[in-house]
């Protein structure tokens, strides 16, 4: 897959005929997959290569910081689904008040320029200054550009449209079995290993304590979830508390996972840790022994859930 990072490299760049699907694709969710689905299958019936034209801020970010929403992808794990997705050309742009400035006619004719026939869009998206851009503009305007448009309506999930808003808010909710039907995946969260307090070592259940990697990314609800963590390449089952600890009265927010039958040095590691479903909320206890049952009672809960998932496969 070609990798384009910056406008200066994109105007550089000489690329083969392309169809291009558009989107901030800030989830990578089931609508953005069908919409960048239906362009690949297009592109790969009129022999073109397949273009994802996105960014890799928020257009929030840039234009009002202060509404940008939570993220729901780094852009490593962007790249490597792009990958998954059979990308050919990934335009992974940050998102800047040039871009924002530029018309609708303007953008169009820049990805005539770069040898695009055809674009894919969902029915939600819009481009150009002051989102003038549009499905009903293309619809009108197309032919003008030349272009063949590959529109396609809103998904929807249990009576929700599938956006990375209602997923937010289903992450949120600690509704995490939501948020992945939505996503196609359980949502992942990238963090580097650190020096604990190692009272889980003391009760039993050695944690990985978590600081995340990035900033300004959607945090679940607080609580305790039956999940896995990624090391080096491979999946573990786990269990992961998520919270500030009432128990001990910490006062920062952390994510700290117990991984089931592992053995090793996980300290510097970056690990990336999925979300599967949520056992419980937070509790605070009376005291250590109570801890300790929920503890165990929690670790039977989750290694059935995941057990159960493997199974579904």
């Amino acid at each position: 897959m070609k990798l384009i990072t910056s406008l200066d490299e994109l105007h550089r760049a000489h690329l083969l005929p392309s169809a291009a699907a558009l989107g901030t694709f800030d989830g990578v969710h089931r609508g953005h997959q069908e919409v960048i689905g239906t362009t690949r299958t297009y592109a790969r019936q009129h022999h073109l290569q397949l273009m994802v034209f996105t960014f890799s801020t928020h257009p929030l970010a840039s234009l009002k910081p202060e509404l940008e929403p939570p993220r729901l992808l780094d852009n490593a794990a962007k790249e490597k689904l792009m990958v998954d997705l059979e990308v050919d050309i990934l335009v992974n742009i940050p998102f800047t008040r040039e871009l924002a400035a530029m018309s609708a006619d303007d953008f169009l004719q820049m990805l005539v320029d770069l040898g695009v026939k055809a674009v894919g869009i969902g029915d939600n998206f819009s481009f150009g200054a002051g989102g003038k851009g549009n499905v009903r503009l293309l619809k009108t305007e197309h032919t003008r550009f030349g272009l063949t448009i590959l529109s396609r309506p809103l998904l929807k999930q249990d009576g929700l449209v599938v956006s990375s808003t209602n997923i937010r808010k289903a992450i949120a909710e600690g509704r995490v079995e939501l948020a992945a039907q939505m996503l196609g995946r359980p949502y992942a969260i990238r963090g580097q290993v650190v020096p604990g307090d190692h009272r889980g070592r003391l009760l039993g259940f050695p944690t990985a304590n978590l600081k995340l990697l990035g900033q300004h990314f959607a945090v679940p609800a607080f609580g305790v979830y039956a999940g896995r963590v990624l090391v080096d390449g491979q999946w573990h089952d786990a269990m992961v508390n998520v919270g500030d600890n009432p128990t001990f009265a910490n006062q920062e927010t952390r994510l700290e996972a117990h991984l089931f039958r592992f053995q090793g040095d996980l300290y510097g590691k970056e690990v990336r840790v999925q979300l599967v479903a949520r056992l419980r909320g937070e509790e605070k206890f009376p005291d250590l022994d109570r801890l300790q049952e929920q503890l165990r009672k929690d670790a039977r809960n989750a290694q059935s859930i995941l057990a159960m998932e493997k199974n579904k496969k």
